[in-house]
């Protein structure tokens, strides 16, 4: 589970901070326009070494970006 939040959004890009578990510092994923993808900028004090939750928040950003629906806060959960 992640807990994302919107933290900026501009013409250029896109920032959200993802907590993993809702636990520790939270990391940093930016969706650039230009790009066309996410990217994460840093890694959250509690995501695994793999960066599995990263991915995910990641892979979460440019589905919301593409639905043209960015939420100011919500929960990303899986199974």
């Amino acid at each position: 589970m992640n807990k994302l939040e919107l933290k900026e959004y501009n013409d250029v890009y896109v920032r959200y901070l993802y907590t993993p578990e809702g636990k520790g510092e939270p990391g940093e994923i930016v969706y650039y326009f230009s790009d066309g993808a996410a990217k994460l900028e840093k890694r959250a004090e509690e995501d695994t070494a793999i960066g599995r939750y990263g991915y995910k928040a990641t892979r979460k950003i440019e589905e919301c970006v593409k639905e043209n629906n960015l939420p100011i806060k919500f929960t990303q959960a899986w199974y």
